[in-house]
């Protein structure tokens, strides 16, 4: 039993991964596209829409392993 909770938990974050890399990706041709649709010569979109994904999902991850760490 103990094995096959294993194998959820590498296809979990695998799967996490992959949702990483699609997201990451729009959200850099978002951001690229708003910033040309505002004409900025500094591409604020482009950093800011990723990097926030990155924080609010960082938190999402700790807050997650947290709650299962106290079970």
């Amino acid at each position: 039993m103990k094995s096959n909770t294993k194998h959820i938990q590498w296809g979990k974050f695998a799967g996490l991964a992959s949702q990483w890399a699609i997201v990451l990706t729009l959200l850099i041709f978002l951001g690229k596209y708003i910033d040309q649709k505002m004409a900025r010569v500094v591409p604020l979109f482009l950093w800011i829409l990723p990097s926030l994904f990155i924080v609010f999902s960082l938190f999402k991850i700790v807050r997650d392993t947290q709650l299962k760490s106290k079970k």
